[in-house]
């Protein structure tokens, strides 16, 4: 599963639907943490529609609308009276696998034509009720991949997405790092690395005898493979004191609720306790508990920081 929510939403009269695309929106950031701005809901009318995503020569809706986890048909659509029994016709050849929701204020019809053409799979919903009805089928297509392979790969991807935002971030203070913050790299992250290997032969020298702290550049030392996810987080939170401190980037905290979630996902098998509940085990033998809580609170942290490391790299 991906941090971002996109929905295609094929609407004639965009002016009806804005606020209920606003609505769904923020629903999707603050009740699961997602990512959905106003470009990631993309609203067509039918014309657009048709000439982005329907191939008419075989009357199949392209590939390209997979990208999207949920679309939205407006049923009542375009001048021509064939246009809701085409769209039928469409879906039903077009093995689209996003989730699709057609509504009309002629919910009865609207179901009519389904069953007429053995049509099944496709949700509905009275244009009166239509924001709850979204809701209700994002939770849906939410809870069927919301497994641990799914978590494992979107904290797996966004946490190196993290690490590219601290890497620019190091690389633009190397500029202008003073004596003290390379006195702290010397002590803190060298010697972390002459205990791991010994033998190391690094781009950047790590003996006490063959680095002055005055020679090390964070560009290159960033080239280091033990310059981990860890170590870079620690150096933010140096430069975040020296330059812009009121920004809540705490490495420890960052460290718990992203840096050792990620390795438990990443490292450790899934479990069934006692009690129903799918878990992972910490090294420390604490629980990781795999649920939907659980996942919604990861995808908030995760936006959380990326938000705080934009915000470190625009002051440095």
């Amino acid at each position: 599963m991906k941090l971002k929510y996109k929905i295609l939403w094929v609407e004639d009269e965009e002016d009806s639907i804005k606020i209920k695309a606003k609505n769904i929106r923020l629903y999707l950031e603050n009740e699961y943490g997602f990512e959905c701005s106003l470009d990631d809901i993309t609203i067509l009318d039918y014309e657009e529609f048709e000439t982005n995503y329907i191939d008419d020569d075989k009357m199949k809706i392209d590939t390209d609308i997979e990208q999207f986890d949920l679309v939205l048909v407006d049923f009542n659509l375009g001048e021509a009276q064939h246009t809701g029994d085409k769209l039928i016709k469409v879906v039903r050849d077009g093995n689209i696998y996003s989730e699709i929701l057609f509504y009309s204020s002629d919910l009865d019809s609207l179901k009519e034509k389904l069953n007429k053409h053995f049509i099944d799979g496709i949700f509905t919903s009275n244009r009166d009720e239509l924001e709850e009805k979204i809701k209700k089928l994002i939770r849906v297509t939410i809870k069927k991949v919301q497994d641990v392979n799914n978590l494992r790969g979107l904290i797996m991807a966004e946490v190196a997405e993290l690490d590219r935002i601290k890497e620019r971030i190091i690389s633009k203070f190397n500029l202008i790092a003073n004596d003290e913050f390379k006195k702290y790299i010397k002590e803190k992250v060298f010697s972390k690395i002459k205990n791991d290997l010994e033998s190391l032969t690094c781009l950047v020298k790590i003996e006490d005898s063959e680095c002055d702290y005055k020679d090390i550049d964070l560009v290159k030392l960033q080239k280091n493979f033990f310059y981990d996810t860890n170590k870079k987080s620690r150096s933010i939170y140096k430069i975040k004191k020296q330059k812009c401190n009121e920004i809540n980037f705490v490495h420890e905290e960052y460290k718990t609720n992203i840096i050792d979630k990620r390795n438990v996902l990443a490292h450790q098998e899934e479990e069934l306790r006692a009690d129903g509940i799918k878990i992972l085990k910490y090294p420390n033998g604490n629980d990781f508990e795999f649920t939907e809580e659980e996942c919604n609170k990861i995808r908030k942290e995760i936006k959380k920081y990326k938000k705080l490391l934009e915000d470190i790299e625009l002051n440095i």
